[in-house]
């Protein structure tokens, strides 16, 4: 084999080495965080309630966010929709629901369509209070509407470290009675939103029900402004979501000052 000229050669080395530089940068790229959708539960009116889960099966930390609870304060649902594609931190999985009243929301109503407030329907502190259709209607028992059962069934199977609950419309972030209210502020902190603590304590609430039953747990709501979130405010929260995500700012307490 005839031998390359001097320039030749080492122009043709050059390539060799950026082709290979190239192909070592792709392969020690971190893979997307693989997702996986299915329909973990059907409405009253037999509408979908779908979970997404994107990040690592196998994590020890998972993190359960709720777009809509109540049909007509549904901001959040952008929020659980931009976590799809956004970047999930390592050892988490996100196990993401736009909304567990896709009839509420389709009939633009806080209530689902037997006229319950779900999130008076969960089994702490529960009270029977109100009737069919009223604001707060509790349902005749706890847990006796199917998609109050869809979450709880969720969550007695995840076991999520961290959940989040978005509503409407009071411009502010609860701290749970119980859980690491040191992370909850973090949260607050990031999106530019007060910290509250919910005085009287509301009976019956799905926050409320998973802080008093599963140790480790933070759960907590966030009351987002009225009207939709522009796409700054989404930044921010999906920021702050997986800054929780993370466990940033947590205390490592259960007990809420």
């Amino acid at each position: 084999m005839r031998a390359l000229p001097g320039r030749v050669a080492v122009e043709l080395c050059c390539v060799v080495l950026a082709c290979a530089a190239v192909t070592a940068v792709g392969a020690a790229a971190p893979a997307p965080a693989p997702t996986e959708s299915s329909v973990v539960g059907r409405s009253v009116e037999g509408r979908r309630i779908t979970l997404v889960r994107r990040g690592d099966p196998d994590a020890a930390r998972r993190v359960l966010v709720v777009g809509c609870v109540h049909g007509n304060e549904c901001a959040g649902v952008r929020i659980a929709r931009a976590l799809r594609d956004s970047k999930v931190p390592a050892g988490v999985e996100l196990l993401l629901i736009d909304s567990v009243n896709p009839d509420g929301r389709s009939a633009n109503r806080r209530q689902n369509a037997r006229g319950v407030d779900l999130n008076r329907n969960f089994p702490t502190a529960w009270r029977e209070s109100g009737s069919p259709g009223d604001t707060y209607y509790s349902g005749p028992r706890p847990l006796s509407e199917p998609e109050s059962r869809v979450v709880a069934k969720l969550v007695r199977q995840e076991r999520p470290s961290v959940s989040i609950w978005y509503h409407q419309h009071a411009r502010l972030v609860y701290l749970p009675a119980r859980g690491d209210c040191g992370l909850v502020r973090r949260y607050a902190e990031r999106v530019g939103l007060p910290a509250r603590e919910e005085k009287p304590l509301l009976r019956g609430t799905a926050v409320r029900w998973q802080n008093a039953n599963f140790d480790g747990t933070t759960a907590f709501v966030v009351e987002l402004p009225a009207g939709e979130l522009g796409p700054d405010a989404v930044k921010r929260h999906v920021k702050a979501v997986r800054a929780a995500a993370r466990g940033d700012g947590a205390s490592g307490s259960q007990s809420c000052p």
